[in-house]
């Protein structure tokens, strides 16, 4: 089965760009709520536009929706995709889980596929978002080859992959480097790609290196479209909604031009999607499970455009020839009867056209089929040619008007294109928003989330019920008799465990954990932005929501949601999930690295890198996040509980925390041990737009 090629569209060239290059399908972006903000996008009436031309042309129209939803913003959401669900989009691509909950119960027949922002890199995801009633699910870049034949082989959704263009050194919907630093979230549509600046890495035992250590050169599959189209991968995807429209057209003709045939992709043509952009060459690595420096740019984090061919030019030309359809095309002609025409085409679509004046016995020359043949044919100015083409005359001696002949084929041809172009209706129905359930603020209990075996026995001595430990030291730990929640990891992978209770950070270990008769809680990196997407989790014990809310949005969850909510309220948070580490990359990897590892900016603010199991590593802030003087702020959050997050912090500071945090909370005044500068506020009263 040959994938569907899906194109970007960050504007009207590049999405003509795509259709003129073989395009099936194009995903493109509306005025809001999607994650490329900075892309051209499209207004409603344009958007109107280009669904009518692409349905035209038999290419389908995936409309990214792609971004976390604030509460506040649900009944916009709703409108918006009652306007696209108007216009005949084919899909929406979704982040939010809250949000596909909404809009697949008010628009049940319209098409649901879950961005790569959902981070799913399992069949078990995958599972989960089938029962969400997601069509499509769009795995993380960072999968390997036989990992995603697995997926394929195992799923009823469709599943899609990235093939050519940017990675980002983060999975995808795990990345808050941008929102943190900048106040301009990935998660938002407004990624400031910070990983694309230089840094210097530096710590002990390590040897000082510097470069674009967090920015990998792009993805490119052209030369694995076999086994792409082997497994059963549903569609192929290239990234670029940023991309000018010569990229588009060159990137996608080549792509169409290799997985039509599947020959080997020749020098010239592979010397062509390097000119059309590239960063120090392509990466293949994910896919190969070949991690490491090569994956990585060395020469220019921006990449480079050297040029493109005159065909590719010509197709994202406003004046490049347009794609042609064909189709059957046929002229009666009867005694008394106007010339009517019918033209089928490749779907099984027919119009009919008819003249006005009837045909008349010649009284001198007959009419000639092949002079009607001829302006039968003549389709030039409509988006058809004809492929088969006939004229039956009822009688070898009749006649009628050129002009007659012209006057029913134009009329086929624009019945036609209306008959492809027309919106078939589909179901809707009143989706009710949650309201407020209550108003009234509590004093919150305190959890911890820890990464080493002392850090946890601190928090539990100083009086910690709920503290999340990584899972080796919480089976340690639950072993010699503490009560330790077992963080099951970033990225979820099926380890059994024996402890009783876990944090599972994807939708993944939610149900695999659940079907396991776990009591599961739900960390920060479910990206829980709603109520709608808090309720989803209502069977867990607790769910974190999302460092990027301010107080006011949090409270807004908070009132409208019977799920036990927890907000972090201290800690280092984490920047950054990543398969590919910056410290094995930069070769400066002992195997034994636990700590004291950074990466400095040019600023000169260092960011500790924390290896985890498996080589998957975080990158933290370079400041903790510290609020405990704000306390009545964070009670006002509504929240259940306040999280304390400790990563590079002693037993001791730790102590020193949790009894800060717990006098303020209990109203007495709570000390800074923070120096001016050395500390940040999050985004509690900051936000994200």
């Amino acid at each position: 089965m040959i994938p569907e090629l899906l194109a970007p569209a960050g504007g009207t060239e590049q999405l003509m760009a795509a259709v003129r290059s073989g395009a099936d399908a194009v995903y493109m972006g509306g005025y809001n709520f999607n994650a490329r903000r900075s892309a051209h996008n499209f207004s409603p009436d344009e958007m109107q536009k280009m669904l009518s031309y692409c349905r035209l042309y038999g290419v389908k129209t995936h409309i990214a929706v792609n971004t976390l939803i604030k509460e506040r913003e649900l009944p916009e959401l709703l409108s918006y995709v009652s306007e696209l669900n108007d216009m005949g989009a084919d899909a929406l691509i979704i982040q939010d889980a809250g949000a596909a909950k909404m809009i697949k119960s008010s628009f049940p027949d319209l098409p649901l596929h879950a961005s790569t922002q959902m981070t799913v890199t399992s069949l078990e995801g995958v599972k989960y978002l089938e029962d969400m009633g997601f069509d499509r699910v769009v795995l993380a870049r960072e999968l390997s080859k036989n990992e995603t034949d697995a997926i394929c082989r195992g799923a009823k959704a469709e599943i899609e992959v990235f093939v050519h263009g940017a990675i980002c050194q983060c999975y995808s919907g795990q990345c808050l480097m941008s929102s943190i630093i900048g106040g301009r979230s990935g998660n938002r549509g407004r990624c400031a790609q910070p990983c694309r600046l230089a840094y210097t890495l530096e710590g002990k035992s390590i040897k000082q290196k510097s470069g674009f250590l967090l920015s990998p050169k792009d993805l490119a599959l052209i030369n694995d479209l076999k086994e792409l189209c082997d497994m059963g991968v549903s569609s192929l995807k290239i990234e670029g909604r940023l991309k000018r429209p010569e990229y588009v057209s060159a990137v996608t003709g080549i792509y169409r031009k290799y997985l039509d045939n599947l020959s080997p992709v020749s020098r010239e043509d592979f010397e062509e999607l390097e000119n059309a952009f590239s960063r120090s060459g392509f990466t293949d690595g994910y896919f190969k499970n070949r991690l490491g420096g090569e994956m990585m740019s060395s020469k220019n984090s921006s990449g480079t455009e050297k040029g493109f061919s005159a065909a590719a030019r010509s197709r994202a030309s406003e004046n490049g020839a347009e794609k042609k359809l064909p189709v059957d095309i046929a002229l009666y002609i009867t005694e008394n009867e106007p010339a009517g025409v019918v033209i089928t085409d490749r779907n099984g679509n027919t119009s009919f056209g008819s003249g006005s004046a009837g045909a008349e016995r010649a009284q001198k020359k007959p009419l000639e089929k092949s002079r009607a043949l001829e302006q039968l044919t003549k389709l030039g100015e409509t988006p058809f040619y004809a492929e088969n083409a006939q004229a039956v005359f009822s009688d070898d001696n009749l006649t009628v008007p050129i002009r007659e002949i012209n006057a029913a084929r134009r009329e086929a041809a624009e019945e036609l294109i209306k008959i492809r172009t027309s919106v078939r209706p589909r179901r809707r129905y009143t989706f009710k928003l949650n309201e407020i359930k209550n108003s009234k603020t509590k004093t919150p209990s305190l959890s911890a989330s820890v990464l080493t075996a002392g850090q946890a026995i601190a928090a539990a001595k100083a009086g910690i019920k709920t503290i999340y430990a990584p899972l080796i030291i919480a089976e340690a730990l639950v072993s010699e008799g503490l009560d330790i929640i077992a963080d099951t990891g970033a990225i979820f992978k099926p380890v059994k465990t024996e402890c009783k209770r876990v944090l599972a950070s994807s939708n993944a270990a939610v149900r695999f954990y659940k079907n396991q008769g776990k009591d599961v809680y739900g960390s920060e990196r479910l990206n829980v932005f709603n109520s709608l997407t808090a309720d989803m989790y209502s069977e867990l014990k607790a769910i974190t929501l999302s460092p990027e809310l301010t107080v006011r949005e949090l409270s807004d969850i908070t009132r409208r949601t019977s799920s036990v909510t927890e907000v972090i309220g201290y800690g280092r948070l984490t920047l950054m999930i990543m398969k590919n580490c910056p410290v094995k990359a930069a070769g400066c990897c002992t195997g034994k690295q636990r700590g004291g590892v950074f990466l400095k900016d040019r600023k000169n603010e260092r960011f500790p890198i924390v290896c985890g199991e498996g080589c998957i590593c975080g990158l933290l802030n370079s400041k903790p996040l510290f609020a405990a003087d704000r306390a009545e702020e964070l009670i006002k959050t509504g929240a259940d509980i306040i999280k304390l997050v400790f990563t590079v912090e002693t037993p001791e500071e730790c102590t020193e925390i949790i009894n800060i945090y717990r006098a303020a909370l209990g109203g007495a005044a709570a000390a800074n041990p923070f120096p001016e500068n050395a500390f940040t506020r999050g985004h509690l009263f900051r936000g994200v737009e």
